[in-house]
Protein backbone atom coordinates (compact mmCIF):
# COMPACT_ATOMS: atom_id res chain seq x y z
CA UNK A 1 0.00 0.00 0.00
CA UNK A 2 1.34 3.30 -0.97
CA UNK A 3 0.63 6.18 1.78
CA UNK A 4 -0.47 9.31 0.35
CA UNK A 5 1.52 12.70 0.96
CA UNK A 6 -0.66 15.59 1.55
CA UNK A 7 2.47 18.06 1.99
CA UNK A 8 3.43 18.64 -1.35
CA UNK A 9 6.82 17.15 -0.48
CA UNK A 10 8.31 13.05 -0.40
CA UNK A 11 7.81 11.68 3.18
CA UNK A 12 11.27 11.94 5.33
CA UNK A 13 10.16 7.86 6.38
CA UNK A 14 10.68 6.71 2.45
CA UNK A 15 15.06 7.99 3.44
CA UNK A 16 17.44 5.56 4.51
CA UNK A 17 20.65 7.20 5.76
CA UNK A 18 23.58 4.44 6.07
CA UNK A 19 27.58 4.95 7.11
CA UNK A 20 29.76 6.89 4.78
CA UNK A 21 32.60 4.84 3.04
CA UNK A 22 36.36 5.47 3.07
CA UNK A 23 38.05 5.26 -0.36
CA UNK A 24 39.72 2.27 0.57
CA UNK A 25 36.51 0.83 1.39
CA UNK A 26 35.10 1.02 -2.04
CA UNK A 27 35.38 -1.28 -5.28
CA UNK A 28 38.31 0.42 -7.60
CA UNK A 29 35.46 0.75 -10.31
CA UNK A 30 34.00 3.96 -7.93
CA UNK A 31 37.30 5.04 -5.98
CA UNK A 32 37.61 8.11 -8.28
CA UNK A 33 34.60 9.27 -7.22
CA UNK A 34 35.44 9.32 -3.29
CA UNK A 35 35.74 12.79 -1.62
CA UNK A 36 33.35 14.43 -4.89
CA UNK A 37 30.03 15.15 -2.87
CA UNK A 38 28.67 13.46 -5.26
CA UNK A 39 27.33 9.84 -3.83
CA UNK A 40 24.42 10.49 -1.48
CA UNK A 41 24.58 8.59 1.52
CA UNK A 42 20.72 8.01 2.05
CA UNK A 43 18.61 5.33 -0.27
CA UNK A 44 15.31 5.86 -1.63
CA UNK A 45 12.72 3.83 -1.10
CA UNK A 46 10.24 3.08 -3.86
CA UNK A 47 7.28 1.40 -3.84
CA UNK A 48 6.63 -1.82 -5.78
CA UNK A 49 3.83 -0.38 -7.57
CA UNK A 50 6.05 2.61 -7.89
CA UNK A 51 8.57 0.79 -10.00
CA UNK A 52 5.55 -1.67 -11.74
CA UNK A 53 4.24 1.70 -13.37
CA UNK A 54 7.68 3.41 -14.37
CA UNK A 55 8.49 -0.22 -15.68
CA UNK A 56 5.45 0.06 -17.96
CA UNK A 57 5.69 4.03 -18.91
CA UNK A 58 8.96 2.79 -20.14
CA UNK A 59 7.98 0.27 -22.26
CA UNK A 60 5.31 2.18 -23.69
CA UNK A 61 7.56 5.13 -24.54
CA UNK A 62 9.73 2.64 -25.93
CA UNK A 63 7.26 1.09 -28.21
CA UNK A 64 6.32 4.76 -29.51
CA UNK A 65 10.09 5.27 -30.23
CA UNK A 66 10.28 2.41 -32.32
CA UNK A 67 6.74 3.26 -34.13
CA UNK A 68 7.69 7.22 -34.55
CA UNK A 69 11.64 5.89 -35.92
CA UNK A 70 9.63 3.61 -38.58
CA UNK A 71 7.38 5.90 -39.41
CA UNK A 72 10.60 8.93 -40.02
CA UNK A 73 12.56 6.66 -41.88
CA UNK A 74 9.72 4.79 -44.03
CA UNK A 75 8.77 8.61 -45.06
CA UNK A 76 12.51 9.74 -45.83
CA UNK A 77 11.96 12.86 -43.44
CA UNK A 78 15.57 12.31 -41.25
CA UNK A 79 16.40 15.71 -42.75
CA UNK A 80 13.75 16.79 -39.82
CA UNK A 81 15.99 16.15 -37.59
CA UNK A 82 19.06 18.20 -38.99
CA UNK A 83 21.01 15.03 -39.54
CA UNK A 84 23.24 15.33 -42.41
CA UNK A 85 22.11 13.90 -46.00
CA UNK A 86 25.31 11.64 -46.64
CA UNK A 87 24.25 9.57 -42.88
CA UNK A 88 20.71 9.00 -43.88
CA UNK A 89 21.19 5.73 -45.69
CA UNK A 90 23.20 4.38 -42.89
CA UNK A 91 20.76 5.34 -40.23
CA UNK A 92 17.78 3.64 -42.46
CA UNK A 93 20.06 0.39 -42.94
CA UNK A 94 21.03 -0.08 -39.09
CA UNK A 95 17.14 0.38 -37.93
CA UNK A 96 16.41 -2.15 -40.46
CA UNK A 97 18.78 -4.71 -39.55
CA UNK A 98 18.87 -4.31 -36.28
CA UNK A 99 19.74 -8.13 -35.39
CA UNK A 100 22.87 -7.15 -36.74
CA UNK A 101 23.21 -3.39 -34.85
CA UNK A 102 21.75 -4.28 -31.50
CA UNK A 103 20.80 -1.39 -29.23
CA UNK A 104 22.75 -1.78 -25.99
CA UNK A 105 21.27 0.57 -23.66
CA UNK A 106 19.96 3.83 -22.45
CA UNK A 107 18.19 6.00 -20.01
CA UNK A 108 14.50 7.46 -19.91
CA UNK A 109 14.63 10.25 -17.61
CA UNK A 110 11.43 10.65 -15.93
CA UNK A 111 9.98 13.83 -13.70
CA UNK A 112 7.22 12.72 -11.25
CA UNK A 113 6.09 9.11 -10.80
CA UNK A 114 6.45 9.31 -6.82
CA UNK A 115 3.28 9.87 -4.37
CA UNK A 116 0.49 9.07 -7.24
CA UNK A 117 2.17 12.24 -9.43
CA UNK A 118 1.70 11.64 -12.79
CA UNK A 119 5.24 10.55 -14.26
CA UNK A 120 6.35 11.73 -17.83
CA UNK A 121 9.41 10.76 -19.68
CA UNK A 122 11.26 13.93 -20.71
CA UNK A 123 14.16 12.37 -22.61
CA UNK A 124 16.01 9.45 -23.60
CA UNK A 125 19.68 9.04 -23.22
CA UNK A 126 20.34 6.75 -26.03
CA UNK A 127 23.24 7.00 -27.50
CA UNK A 128 25.91 8.29 -24.88
CA UNK A 129 24.13 7.04 -21.87
CA UNK A 130 26.30 7.59 -18.49
CA UNK A 131 25.89 6.85 -14.72
CA UNK A 132 26.65 3.19 -15.44
CA UNK A 133 29.33 2.52 -12.52
CA UNK A 134 27.00 4.04 -10.33
CA UNK A 135 24.40 2.28 -11.08
CA UNK A 136 25.44 -0.80 -11.03
CA UNK A 137 28.54 -0.57 -8.50
CA UNK A 138 27.38 1.91 -5.65
CA UNK A 139 23.62 0.79 -5.71
CA UNK A 140 24.61 -2.69 -4.85
CA UNK A 141 27.43 -1.13 -2.43
CA UNK A 142 25.10 0.78 -0.25
CA UNK A 143 22.37 -2.02 -0.42
CA UNK A 144 24.10 -4.37 1.33
CA UNK A 145 24.64 -2.14 4.16
CA UNK A 146 20.92 -1.44 5.09
CA UNK A 147 20.10 -3.08 8.69
CA UNK A 148 17.23 -5.16 7.13
CA UNK A 149 17.48 -7.32 3.69
CA UNK A 150 16.06 -5.13 0.98
CA UNK A 151 15.85 -5.51 -3.16
CA UNK A 152 16.40 -2.90 -5.49
CA UNK A 153 15.46 -3.16 -8.87
CA UNK A 154 18.29 -3.37 -11.16
CA UNK A 155 18.79 -6.28 -13.76
CA UNK A 156 20.93 -4.03 -15.79
CA UNK A 157 24.19 -6.30 -15.46
CA UNK A 158 22.33 -8.96 -16.26
CA UNK A 159 20.41 -7.70 -19.16
CA UNK A 160 23.65 -6.24 -20.67
CA UNK A 161 25.07 -9.55 -20.50
CA UNK A 162 22.49 -11.56 -22.53
CA UNK A 163 22.40 -8.28 -25.38
CA UNK A 164 26.44 -9.45 -25.30
CA UNK A 165 25.94 -13.02 -25.86
CA UNK A 166 23.81 -12.61 -28.91
CA UNK A 167 26.63 -10.23 -29.91
CA UNK A 168 29.32 -12.91 -29.67
CA UNK A 169 27.39 -15.86 -30.81
CA UNK A 170 27.63 -13.73 -34.28
CA UNK A 171 31.17 -13.92 -34.29
CA UNK A 172 33.25 -16.32 -36.07
CA UNK A 173 36.04 -16.22 -33.38
CA UNK A 174 36.31 -17.88 -29.91
CA UNK A 175 37.73 -14.76 -28.36
CA UNK A 176 36.28 -11.67 -30.20
CA UNK A 177 37.84 -8.24 -29.58
CA UNK A 178 35.99 -5.59 -27.79
CA UNK A 179 37.22 -2.24 -27.56
CA UNK A 180 35.90 0.96 -25.88
CA UNK A 181 36.86 4.96 -26.37
CA UNK A 182 35.73 7.82 -25.42
CA UNK A 183 37.56 11.08 -25.53
CA UNK A 184 39.22 11.07 -22.35
CA UNK A 185 37.32 12.35 -19.84
CA UNK A 186 37.50 10.46 -16.43
CA UNK A 187 33.82 9.63 -16.40
CA UNK A 188 33.22 8.77 -20.28
CA UNK A 189 36.20 6.11 -19.05
CA UNK A 190 34.89 4.35 -15.75
CA UNK A 191 31.83 4.27 -18.10
CA UNK A 192 33.47 2.37 -20.92
CA UNK A 193 35.12 0.39 -18.06
CA UNK A 194 31.71 -0.59 -16.91
CA UNK A 195 30.77 -2.18 -20.15
CA UNK A 196 34.40 -3.65 -20.73
CA UNK A 197 34.07 -5.95 -17.12
CA UNK A 198 30.60 -7.17 -18.53
CA UNK A 199 32.40 -7.89 -21.89
CA UNK A 200 35.29 -9.76 -20.07
CA UNK A 201 33.07 -12.26 -18.12
CA UNK A 202 31.16 -12.69 -21.52
CA UNK A 203 34.43 -13.72 -23.22
CA UNK A 204 35.23 -10.85 -25.20
CA UNK A 205 39.09 -9.80 -25.23
CA UNK A 206 38.77 -6.37 -24.10
CA UNK A 207 40.65 -3.13 -24.19
CA UNK A 208 40.09 0.90 -23.29
CA UNK A 209 42.14 3.53 -25.78
CA UNK A 210 40.71 6.91 -26.01
CA UNK A 211 39.07 8.60 -29.63
CA UNK A 212 42.81 9.97 -30.93
CA UNK A 213 44.97 6.18 -30.77
CA UNK A 214 41.41 4.35 -32.80
CA UNK A 215 42.49 3.56 -36.50
CA UNK A 216 39.51 3.17 -38.83
CA UNK A 217 39.56 2.10 -42.30
CA UNK A 218 36.77 1.70 -44.21
CA UNK A 219 37.91 -1.65 -45.99
CA UNK A 220 39.09 -3.34 -43.28
CA UNK A 221 37.34 -1.95 -40.17
CA UNK A 222 38.68 -0.36 -37.03
CA UNK A 223 41.88 -0.97 -35.29
CA UNK A 224 43.95 -0.75 -31.69
CA UNK A 225 47.81 -0.99 -31.88
CA UNK A 226 49.01 -3.75 -29.36
CA UNK A 227 52.88 -3.99 -28.82
CA UNK A 228 53.50 -2.33 -32.46
CA UNK A 229 50.30 -4.76 -34.15
CA UNK A 230 47.65 -3.28 -34.89
CA UNK A 231 44.85 -5.84 -33.82
CA UNK A 232 41.30 -6.00 -35.45
CA UNK A 233 38.40 -4.93 -33.48
CA UNK A 234 34.97 -6.99 -33.37
CA UNK A 235 33.05 -4.60 -31.32
CA UNK A 236 33.33 -0.83 -30.83
CA UNK A 237 31.75 0.79 -27.73
CA UNK A 238 32.05 4.39 -27.94
CA UNK A 239 30.67 7.12 -25.09
CA UNK A 240 31.08 9.66 -28.05
CA UNK A 241 28.22 10.91 -29.76
CA UNK A 242 27.04 10.59 -32.92
CA UNK A 243 26.02 13.82 -33.71
CA UNK A 244 29.25 15.24 -33.14
CA UNK A 245 31.00 12.54 -35.20
CA UNK A 246 28.46 13.63 -38.39
CA UNK A 247 28.42 16.93 -37.36
CA UNK A 248 31.83 17.24 -36.51
CA UNK A 249 34.20 14.61 -38.37
CA UNK A 250 32.03 14.19 -41.47
CA UNK A 251 35.16 11.75 -43.06
CA UNK A 252 34.90 9.74 -39.83
CA UNK A 253 31.24 9.00 -39.76
CA UNK A 254 31.43 8.34 -43.66
CA UNK A 255 34.19 5.76 -43.06
CA UNK A 256 32.20 4.35 -40.12
CA UNK A 257 29.47 3.93 -42.65
CA UNK A 258 31.35 2.25 -44.87
CA UNK A 259 32.82 -0.23 -41.89
CA UNK A 260 29.45 -0.77 -41.16
CA UNK A 261 27.80 -1.61 -44.30
CA UNK A 262 30.47 -4.19 -45.16
CA UNK A 263 29.87 -5.69 -41.34
CA UNK A 264 33.53 -5.33 -40.19
CA UNK A 265 32.51 -4.35 -37.00
CA UNK A 266 29.57 -3.68 -34.64
CA UNK A 267 29.37 -0.10 -33.36
CA UNK A 268 27.70 0.58 -29.52
CA UNK A 269 25.10 2.12 -29.59
CA UNK A 270 23.93 1.94 -33.60
CA UNK A 271 23.51 4.59 -35.70
CA UNK A 272 19.57 5.12 -35.25
CA UNK A 273 20.13 6.42 -31.91
CA UNK A 274 21.08 9.62 -33.25
CA UNK A 275 17.13 10.05 -34.05
CA UNK A 276 16.10 9.02 -30.11
CA UNK A 277 18.88 11.76 -28.82
CA UNK A 278 18.07 14.22 -30.77
CA UNK A 279 15.02 16.05 -28.92
CA UNK A 280 13.41 17.66 -31.79
CA UNK A 281 12.10 13.70 -32.46
CA UNK A 282 10.18 14.25 -29.42
CA UNK A 283 8.39 16.92 -30.99
CA UNK A 284 7.27 14.48 -33.83
CA UNK A 285 6.44 12.14 -31.39
CA UNK A 286 3.83 14.63 -29.94
CA UNK A 287 2.62 15.65 -33.36
CA UNK A 288 1.85 11.85 -34.82
CA UNK A 289 1.60 9.56 -32.02
CA UNK A 290 -0.21 11.48 -28.60
CA UNK A 291 0.27 9.54 -25.74
CA UNK A 292 0.20 9.91 -21.64
CA UNK A 293 3.85 8.99 -21.00
CA UNK A 294 6.02 11.21 -23.05
CA UNK A 295 6.01 14.86 -22.35
CA UNK A 296 4.41 16.85 -24.85
CA UNK A 297 6.96 18.82 -27.13
CA UNK A 298 6.73 21.27 -29.53
CA UNK A 299 8.45 23.52 -31.98
CA UNK A 300 7.39 27.02 -30.36
CA UNK A 301 5.34 27.64 -26.25
CA UNK A 302 2.07 28.58 -28.28
CA UNK A 303 0.66 25.82 -27.21
CA UNK A 304 2.27 26.02 -23.35
CA UNK A 305 1.76 27.72 -19.71
CA UNK A 306 4.56 26.21 -18.08
CA UNK A 307 7.04 25.10 -20.51
CA UNK A 308 11.14 23.97 -20.59
CA UNK A 309 13.41 25.13 -23.31
CA UNK A 310 15.85 22.76 -24.75
CA UNK A 311 18.81 22.50 -27.36
CA UNK A 312 18.20 19.60 -29.65
CA UNK A 313 21.72 17.48 -28.71
CA UNK A 314 22.09 19.36 -25.01
CA UNK A 315 23.47 16.80 -22.46
CA UNK A 316 24.23 17.37 -18.62
CA UNK A 317 21.11 19.73 -18.06
CA UNK A 318 23.43 22.54 -20.07
CA UNK A 319 21.54 25.41 -21.04
CA UNK A 320 17.88 24.49 -20.19
CA UNK A 321 15.59 27.29 -19.16
CA UNK A 322 12.08 26.99 -17.24
CA UNK A 323 9.50 29.14 -18.03
CA UNK A 324 6.78 28.55 -15.35
CA UNK A 325 5.61 31.65 -13.18
CA UNK A 326 9.22 32.22 -12.86
CA UNK A 327 12.20 31.69 -14.98
CA UNK A 328 15.21 29.51 -14.34
CA UNK A 329 17.94 28.92 -16.28
CA UNK A 330 21.15 27.05 -16.36
CA UNK A 331 24.64 27.85 -18.46
CA UNK A 332 26.02 25.29 -20.88
CA UNK A 333 27.90 25.16 -23.78
CA UNK A 334 25.13 24.13 -26.23
CA UNK A 335 23.37 27.57 -26.51
CA UNK A 336 23.67 27.45 -30.16
CA UNK A 337 21.98 24.44 -31.14
CA UNK A 338 18.78 24.65 -32.14
CA UNK A 339 15.39 24.17 -29.18
CA UNK A 340 12.66 22.29 -28.44
CA UNK A 341 9.93 24.21 -25.84
CA UNK A 342 8.34 21.00 -23.61
CA UNK A 343 5.56 21.21 -21.29
CA UNK A 344 6.94 21.69 -17.52
CA UNK A 345 5.99 19.01 -15.26
CA UNK A 346 7.56 19.64 -11.91
CA UNK A 347 10.25 17.10 -10.15
CA UNK A 348 8.85 15.21 -6.97
CA UNK A 349 10.64 17.41 -3.93
CA UNK A 350 11.40 16.58 0.00
CA UNK A 351 11.05 18.92 2.99
CA UNK A 352 14.82 20.65 2.12
CA UNK A 353 14.02 21.35 -1.36
CA UNK A 354 16.15 19.35 -2.99
CA UNK A 355 14.19 17.79 -5.98
CA UNK A 356 14.44 14.45 -7.62
CA UNK A 357 14.77 13.01 -11.33
CA UNK A 358 13.95 9.21 -12.09
CA UNK A 359 16.41 7.74 -14.59
CA UNK A 360 15.21 4.50 -15.94
CA UNK A 361 17.50 1.99 -17.35
CA UNK A 362 16.65 0.58 -21.01
CA UNK A 363 18.07 -2.61 -22.87
CA UNK A 364 15.56 -4.45 -24.74
CA UNK A 365 13.46 -4.22 -21.37
CA UNK A 366 13.14 -2.02 -18.34
CA UNK A 367 16.52 -2.92 -16.40
CA UNK A 368 17.58 -0.44 -13.62
CA UNK A 369 16.13 2.59 -11.36
CA UNK A 370 18.68 5.62 -10.31
CA UNK A 371 17.99 8.66 -8.99
CA UNK A 372 19.83 12.29 -9.05
CA UNK A 373 19.14 14.71 -6.54
CA UNK A 374 19.96 18.75 -6.65
CA UNK A 375 18.82 22.25 -4.32
CA UNK A 376 17.24 23.22 -8.28
CA UNK A 377 14.49 22.59 -10.42
CA UNK A 378 17.10 22.14 -13.31
CA UNK A 379 19.41 18.60 -12.95
CA UNK A 380 22.97 19.31 -13.86
CA UNK A 381 26.20 17.66 -13.50
CA UNK A 382 26.67 19.25 -9.93
CA UNK A 383 23.64 16.90 -8.99
CA UNK A 384 24.08 14.03 -6.13
CA UNK A 385 23.55 10.07 -7.31
CA UNK A 386 20.67 8.26 -4.82
CA UNK A 387 20.65 4.72 -4.91
CA UNK A 388 17.28 2.93 -3.84
CA UNK A 389 15.67 0.18 -2.05
CA UNK A 390 12.04 -1.12 -2.52
CA UNK A 391 10.03 -0.64 0.13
Amino acid sequence: MVLVNHSGHMEDSRFKEIKSFKKKELSPQLQWFAGKDYFSEELFGFYSSEIEHLKHLSKEAFSLFEQATNKIIKEKQLDYLGIPTFFHKTIEETWQNRSDNPFLYGRFDINGGLDHKEAKIIEFNADTCSTLPETIYWQQTQLKELPEMKEQFNTLTNDIELILETIKSKINFETPYFLASSFGHKEDQLNCNTILDIASKKGFKCFYTDLENVTFSEDEGIFYEIGGEFQPIDVWFKMIPWDWIFNEEPELAKTLASIIERKLVVILNPPYTAIWQNKKFLTYITKYFPNNCIAETYLNSTQLNGYVTKPIYGRLGENIKIVNNDELESTGDYAFQEKVFQKYYQLPFDSELYFYQIGLFFTDKPSALNLRAQDSKIITDDCEFMSHYII
